[in-house]
């Protein structure tokens, strides 16, 4: 299974919580669905700045919330897989 949003960092600290939907989120430079853990509504977690991560939401939709403090960047490990680079071509 690939992940929905591939392995990248932010420049920011972020806190995320899940309002509807089951987000599968992972730390790694790599997508490893070993790493990734189930957050059903109203779980959160945090994106230290500088930390790898990547996400997985199967066929369903996810509803997120993301606070932070900016100003913010995504940075992907593999630029390829920036969808910004994709939907310039």
């Amino acid at each position: 299974m690939a992940p929905s949003d591939p392995e990248h960092s932010h420049q920011d600290d972020r806190v995320a919580t899940v309002v509807s939907g089951t987000c599968r989120i992972g730390y790694g430079d790599k997508f490893d669905e070993s790493k990734l853990r189930a957050l059903p509504p109203g779980s959160f977690y945090t994106e230290p700045p500088g930390r790898n991560h990547f996400a997985e939401t199967a066929d369903k939709p996810v509803e997120v919330q993301i606070t932070g403090f900016g100003p913010s960047s995504t940075d992907y490990v593999d630029p390829a897989q920036d969808p910004r680079a994709r939907e310039a071509n």
